[in-house]
């Protein structure tokens, strides 16, 4: 894998149209990007030894997501918060509401928010 698998693999994500900025990228450094409807906030960081790129993006077309992707090029879906339940089923409201503030917790733990 080239030292720019991590970006490589974002941009690609955003089909090219958005890019992870190339001195955030060499500097590690985390950032936001706001273009195209999209809100992506990202940062970098290491696990057990390896290191990651990991973003939260939201655009109003789409569900909110947060996405790590390793250096080794892997693409690991972390969540994404739930748009809708069955109406009429208090349960399903419920497990709705409990997932999303799961969701939106661990955003929060990672600096995301």
């Amino acid at each position: 894998m080239s030292p720019n698998t991590m970006k490589e693999i974002f941009d690609q994500r955003f089909r090219h149209q958005i890019e992870l900025p190339l001195t955030d990228f060499l500097h590690r450094r985390r950032g936001s990007i706001n273009d195209q409807g999209w809100t992506i906030n990202y940062r970098f960081g290491t696990e057990a030894g390896r290191e990651f790129l990991e973003y939260f993006a939201s655009h109003r077309m789409t569900n909110d997501t947060l996405n790590r992707i390793w250096e080794d090029g892997v693409f690991e879906p972390r969540g994404a918060c739930q748009e809708f339940y069955a109406s009429n089923d208090e349960s399903a409201r419920q497990a709705f509401i409990e997932h999303n503030r799961e969701f939106y917790r661990q955003v929060e733990e990672a600096g995301l928010k």
